[in-house]
């Protein structure tokens, strides 16, 4: 049976772009001071365009203004253009015009600083799936990961068996274990796996941490292409995984 997920509004992309329009109106408002026009009476003087910081917001405005409205705030103008529902169904995901059979998907890969999904197709086409604009996220993405997971993994598991290094973007897996950088990390050798979440101001990153003979990496999941099949090979050769 279909899956539906109605759109809902994105508040917090909302607000960074009332954020980054106010950043450009505040850099206006001082660059207008100079000729007597004063849009913000009673907060910007020429007295207070003649301090050393005015400078430092002048420079800081429009980049900070241009992050949180075409970073940041890009999920309120793709909720503008979105349909009303995502649908989920057994074979594929219809939203709008666009619909994605799940076995024509060939990586997945999940941008977690911004909580998008990007399915790439056999003919190359990219769907970049905007998790914050759908009702039941989590579920979402649960629901796509496990279809395409499902799908790709089989072909996985042949390619390692016979002996291949499958990629999985910044990692790669065979039957002997993990490369990273072009250095073979053993099955034997790795003590730990574990995902972890970092926090650098507003945004979160999340880690893949590999623990080998002493050594930890952090690799960056956004940077890996199917993660779920990834982390389904790593349970069945790592069960502490």
């Amino acid at each position: 049976m279909p899956i539906r997920h109605a759109r809902i509004f994105p508040r917090y992309a909302f607000y960074c772009v009332l954020g980054g329009l106010a950043a450009i109106y505040l850099f206006c408002a001082m660059m207008l001071v100079p000729a007597k026009i004063y849009i913000l009476p009673y907060l910007i003087t020429p007295d207070i365009v003649r301090y050393k910081a005015t400078l430092f917001v002048l420079v800081l405005a429009i980049p900070a203004a241009i992050y949180l409205i075409c970073w940041k705030g890009s999920d309120f103008f793709a909720w503008l253009r979105a349909p009303e529902v995502l649908t989920v169904g057994a074979h594929g995901l219809q939203m709008g015009k666009n619909i994605v059979a799940f076995a024509d998907v060939t990586r997945l890969r999940h941008r977690h600083n911004r909580n998008h999904l990007l399915l790439t197709t056999r003919n190359g086409n990219t769907l970049r799936l905007r998790l914050d604009l759908w009702d039941n996220a989590h579920a979402l993405l649960a629901e796509v990961e496990e279809a395409v997971g499902e799908v790709l993994r089989h072909d996985v598991e042949r390619r390692v068996h016979s002996g291949e290094t499958v990629a999985f973007g910044a990692l790669g897996l065979n039957a002997e274990g993990l490369v990273h950088k072009g250095q073979l990390i053993a099955w034997s050798n790795i003590d730990t796996i574990r995902t972890q979440s970092d926090e650098e101001g507003m945004d979160v990153d999340e880690h893949l941490v590999i623990v080998a003979n002493g050594k930890t990496r952090k690799i960056d999941r956004s940077k890996i292409d199917n993660e779920p099949v990834l982390m389904v090979c790593l349970m069945q050769r790592l069960p502490s995984a």
